[in-house]
Parts: C-alpha cells; structure tokens; sequence
C-alpha cells in the first residue's frame, strides 16, 4: 500500500517519491510532476506537466514497482 502525504511540515527521511504541483493555464488549474526523491529533480517541463489527479497516480504506480510506500506532494516553489 502506498500513503499520500499532502504538504508535510517536514519531508521523510527515507526514499519516496514526490510529487511537486503548480497552477497553471487559464482557468487556472493544479498541474505537477514525480520524482523519486534520491534521483534528479528536472523541474517539469510545461506541457509536459500532468493533471494533479493523473500525476498522483502514476507517482503511485511508480512507488509500487520501486517497493516505496509513500508518496509526497508538496507545492513548487
């Protein structure tokens, strides 16, 4: 089973994966981007962002196949 933990006062000290959202686009709506935590963090990339809702899934897909059971979202900054 893997945990969503929304905006954490203080990030896990073991690997997870995050999940980084910004709001985008007109109307404005929440859009983001996954990373595992020791790997690189490459910032999105504008198109390339997905949906909030699509990005939180698939970064939960991918915390399964890498035998991680959390999941982060924080706000970009």
């Amino acid at each position: 089973m893997v945990d969503v933990i929304w905006t954490p006062t203080a990030m896990p000290s073991g690997r997870h994966v995050v999940v980084r959202v910004h709001r985008m686009g007109q109307p404005p709506i929440d859009k983001g981007y996954f990373f595992v935590s020791d790997e690189n963090d490459w910032k999105g990339g504008g198109p390339f962002d997905m949906r909030l809702d699509e990005v939180i899934e698939r970064a939960k897909s991918v915390a399964q196949e890498k035998g991680l059971t959390q999941v982060v979202v924080t706000r970009a900054t």
